[in-house]
């Protein structure tokens, strides 16, 4: 701006020696719009930074592709005087932003620019930078506020054909808990050995312990829910973010959620809740259900994190593991494995390449995000 105000002192400088030297109709009308002008402009500028009250609309919803008016209202600016800025755009679930430059006179009072996304996910729009000034750029007000909006693009959803791959019963009366790993129910026991220092006084058997002259440790049993449980991993990898893969992965677990909704099959669906930083765990049995976690999921962003959805969910999950978990992600979590419990884990991959750390309970597939409609026509959990 100091380069703008240069060049007009420049400017009039040599408009007032013109006067002095030729003093005539031309060089005094040349002298009065170089000094009125800027000087009108920035006063209406000036006045027009109390009145004006600047707004953001765009639609709620929009399809992938589709495109997204976002119209900049400015109530209040007065002739001469401009309100310019950026408005920035960034899709919370695949980190992609866009950074579009707006200038709106009080002539049009109103503009209107076009946002596109091939990707789903909400798109959280704010103005940054908002400013009046005056046309010439001599002057300009701090940063005028103005309220951000949300754009929800939906995702492109599919039907694939669903099948549970039955699972022995582990236990009687209809309960299952895990023959690989101890948990915390006291109701089951996992196994019996020898006490070691560090292990909960809690858990020794005393009996037993008399009997043998050994002090001797009750190991608490990891009950097995027989219910299925659908994770979505967030999490961006050190090589950075995949959005299409993300997308993807979103739309994969949606539609499996869908095509076991329509079997009637009761289901959980699971995602780490960044801003709260700990689990988001809700049951799916009816439609509105079904729409009520779409549009959390929606919601939801990805960051670089070193706690995977699998780690957020051993954390959060209240010590239970469900007879199918199927985790959606872009990349393979690196702790993965820690689901496996005796029960069965699929891990869907949007990012289309193989993992190689399977575990012997865990069924991998990967897809590509272009062709995942034609890959995932059927999915064994």
């Amino acid at each position: 701006m100091w380069k703008r105000r240069l060049i007009w002192g420049v400017w009039l400088l040599v408009a007032l020696l013109l006067y002095f030297f030729e003093n005539n109709v031309g060089t005094r009308t040349l002298l009065a719009a170089s000094a009125v002008l800027p000087t009108g402009s920035i006063l209406c500028a000036v006045l027009s930074e109390k009145k004006l009250t600047p707004s953001l609309c765009v639609p709620k919803k929009c399809e992938k592709n589709d495109v997204a008016a976002c119209v900049v209202h400015t109530k209040g600016l007065l002739p001469c005087a401009l309100f310019c800025g950026s408005l920035e755009a960034e899709n919370r679930l695949t980190g992609e932003k866009t950074v579009l430059e707006l200038s709106v006179s009080a002539f049009s009072a109103e503009e209107s620019l076009s946002l596109c996304s091939s990707h789903c996910g909400t798109i959280h729009i704010a103005i940054t930078g908002g400013r009046v000034q005056d046309w010439f750029g001599l002057w300009h007000s701090p940063p005028v506020h103005c309220a951000s909006e949300y754009l929800s693009v939906l995702p492109a959803l599919f039907a694939p054909e669903v099948s549970l791959v039955e699972h022995e019963t582990v236990s009687a009366e209809g309960e299952r808990w895990s023959m690989t790993r101890p948990g915390s129910d006291p109701s089951e026991t996992f196994a019996i050995r020898e006490y070691m220092p560090g292990d909960p006084v809690r858990q020794i058997h005393w009996k037993l312990s008399q009997k043998t002259d050994s002090t001797m440790l009750r190991e608490l049993g990891l009950p097995v829910v027989e219910q299925t449980l659908l994770l979505l991993d967030t999490s961006a990898s050190d090589s950075g973010l995949d959005a299409a893969a993300m997308s993807a992965a979103l739309e994969t677990l949606l539609s499996l959620s869908g095509a076991l909704l329509a079997s009637d099959i009761a289901h959980s669906v699971g995602w780490k809740n960044r801003i709260l930083n700990e689990l988001e765990l809700c049951e799916v049995r009816t439609g509105q259900e079904y729409t009520a976690v779409q549009e959390q999921l929606l919601a939801a962003f990805s960051a670089l994190d070193a706690e995977s959805v699998c780690a957020c969910f051993r954390k959060w999950g209240g010590g239970d593991m469900y007879a199918h978990t199927v985790v959606c992600a872009a990349a393979p979590p690196p702790d993965i494995a820690s689901l496996c419990a005796g029960n069965r884990v699929t891990l869907l991959l949007s990012g289309g390449k193989q993992f190689d750390g399977v575990h012997s309970d865990m069924h991998v597939r990967a897809y590509s995000p272009e062709n995942a409609q034609q890959e995932l026509k059927y999915i064994e959990i």
